[in-house]
């Protein structure tokens, strides 16, 4: 017997309705064990650093300006056209060698001016001398004639008076002879000095004039040359800042470097320490100067350098990079407890995959790591130095070297 069609309709729509409901549910459950899961807190990942023994050198850096150890402006005494120039860059002269001339036939003229002068002077003390004898011989008589009562007391009084007076011409003259002979040095002085000799033995580093130039020596003594004593030798003229001078010592090791020589070390020592501070945009310095060995004459004055100097160093001890001891975990419950006290810090060691507080004494540092003590702290132990999570992680890429999960295997190394 056939089955009525709209019976067997009524069927299948039962069972569709079935289906569509079971298939809801089950996308319900799905949904739900996803936002379970989706709502567990991300597991920690922690980036460590390995406690390491060996050496800590702590040291101070600054920079200064490359200057010969003793270098000399030479300069003229006298103005005048300069006539002749016999030193140029970079020649090496001696201590008493003329390098340039200014005119002096305007000086040879001053010259024999003043010993026309000296002549004249010693002409009127000669003179003056006759003239005193002549007085002397007429006092003479009228003090003979008045002991004969043969002349008056007042010719007497004549005689005396102009004795005196040749004696005092002659004084007048002597010191005329002194003033024209100090004329006549102050011209030779400045003839000798239309030769510009060079005060020590070194280089020429510098030469400011030229054959015709006109110096002009009325308030200060024009620089014509520098003069550099010995290039293999240099000194460096540092600005400590005020934070670091009480670190530096005198004689301490120092080594230098110049962008010319990338690579290249220059060794020296610290020769002097000023007191004088220098003040620039509200920074205090204080000027070290760092001697430097040059034999190979690399340094040039003028050049910029960068100084390292040691202040101190400690062998075999423990070290840990510098951000450990900046790590605070974030999931410690309340503001971070500081350590109290100089010199004191903290570190968080991984142990069965947490990190555990412990309390350290530190020590020297340099630009990456620091000396550690402490009880409970051991060479090879992983200290955190920073913590990411594992989303985070996703999106970072490959995991970091030296990254522990919190479930306390190591994460894979990044290859």
């Amino acid at each position: 017997m056939s089955q009525d069609p709209f019976v067997e309709f009524g069927r299948r729509r039962r069972r569709g309705w079935v289906f569509f409901l079971v298939a809801a549910l089950v996308l319900l459950a799905g949904g739900g064990v996803w936002a379970r899961r989706r709502a567990r807190p991300r597991p920690q990942l922690y980036l460590t650093a390995v406690v390491t023994r060996g050496d800590i050198v702590e040291t101070v850096q600054t920079s200064g300006t490359v200057q010969p150890v003793v270098q000399v402006q030479v300069g003229s005494q006298v103005s005048g056209r300069v006539v002749r120039v016999l030193a140029d860059f970079n020649a090496r002269v001696h201590a008493g060698d003329v390098i340039a001339e200014v005119d002096p036939m305007g000086f040879q003229a001053s010259v024999a001016q003043a010993r026309a002068s000296l002549q004249a002077a010693e002409a009127q003390l000669r003179r003056v001398r006759v003239n005193e004898r002549v007085t002397g011989e007429a006092l003479a008589r009228a003090q003979a004639l008045r002991s004969q009562g043969l002349n008056a007391p007042a010719e007497l009084d004549t005689a005396r008076g102009q004795r005196d007076l040749a004696s005092a011409e002659i004084a007048v003259a002597s010191a005329e002879i002194a003033r024209a002979r100090a004329s006549l040095q102050i011209a030779l002085t400045n003839l000798a000095n239309t030769r510009v000799r060079a005060p020590i033995d070194g280089v020429v580093i510098q030469r400011n004039i030229d054959e015709g130039q006109t110096v002009a020596a009325s308030f200060q003594a024009p620089v014509l040359f520098v003069i550099a004593n010995d290039l293999r030798r240099m000194r460096i003229v540092a600005n400590v800042d005020e934070a670091d001078i009480a670190k530096l010592r005198e004689h301490m090791t120092a080594r230098a470097r110049v962008d010319a020589f990338p690579g290249e070390n220059f060794e020296g020592e610290v020769t002097e320490l000023r007191y004088g501070s220098v003040v620039t945009a509200g920074v205090v310095t204080y000027p070290a100067v760092v001697t430097v060995a040059n034999p190979e004459l690399k340094l040039r004055p003028g050049m910029t350098a960068t100084i390292e100097v040691t202040t101190n160093r400690h062998g075999g001890v423990l070290r840990v990079p510098n951000a450990a001891l900046r790590f605070r975990p974030s999931s410690a419950a309340g503001p971070p407890s500081e350590p109290e006290g100089p010199r004191r810090g903290v570190l968080y060691v991984l142990r069965g995959g947490r990190p555990a507080r412990v309390p350290v004494q530190t020590g020297l540092s340099d630009e990456r790591q620091t000396e550690v003590s402490g009880e409970g702290l051991r060479e090879g132990d992983a200290v955190v130095t920073d913590e990411t999570d594992a989303a985070s992680q996703g999106r970072r890429g490959p995991s970091m070297p030296g990254a522990f999960n919190s479930g306390g295997g190591r994460g894979g190394r990044s290859r």
